[in-house]
């Protein structure tokens, strides 16, 4: 497996079927994508082409699907989305490109209403998020997100990371949806 994509899910089903219809068509066998329902029992989500993971009752925090996503992941890589963004058409294809050098970790371009942000080596100081990273699973190890944590959860788990090798995609393949209302970010 070449890469796996980890999918923290929790109440944005309108949000997540757009996204697996750009999504669903760049998935190969080489390609997983892992959806963790984070107490939602969302059954339209075991229709789409994913391994979904339903876990009983809400965490509260991204930090926990994001780990079992983690454990169950198989690929060398790994690349996060959340459930309400939304990527290009092409956003596998510019991933596997940079694959192919072996980079520890790869640093996407992204936008939003908000941003518009071109990766020319590493993201701004204020950019921690792991949706614009892709990670070696090797580089990776043993670090874990901080279950307490409900924001910045981002942040510390990158402090475990540290990369030798990071190359950059500069199209931005990465949509984020910025204040959406109800998000962990948003309230």
């Amino acid at each position: 497996m070449r890469l796996s994509i980890i999918t923290p899910y929790y109440n944005t089903l309108e949000y997540t079927l757009k996204l697996a219809e750009v999504l669903q068509p760049q998935l190969t066998e080489d390609i997983e994508w892992i959806i963790i329902d984070d107490g939602c029992n969302e059954k339209e989500l075991d229709k789409l082409k994913a391994t979904v993971i339903h876990q009983k009752k809400n965490s509260g925090t991204a930090s926990v699907p994001r780990n079992i996503g983690l454990d169950w992941a198989t690929g060398d890589y790994i690349a996060f989305i959340d459930s309400d963004d939304m990527v290009t058409d092409n956003y596998i294809e510019e991933i596997l490109k940079k694959i192919r050098k072996q980079p520890d970790i790869i640093y996407l371009s992204w936008k939003s209403t908000k941003h518009n942000i071109i990766m020319r080596q590493r993201p701004p100081r204020w950019n921690c998020a792991v949706w614009c990273r892709v990670y070696k699973k090797e580089t990776i190890g043993k670090a874990r997100f901080d279950e307490r944590l409900v924001k910045a959860e981002d942040w510390v788990f990158n402090q475990q990371i540290n990369p030798v090798k990071c190359v950059s995609i500069k199209e931005q393949i990465y949509i984020y949806t910025y204040g959406r209302k109800g998000s962990i970010c948003n309230g």
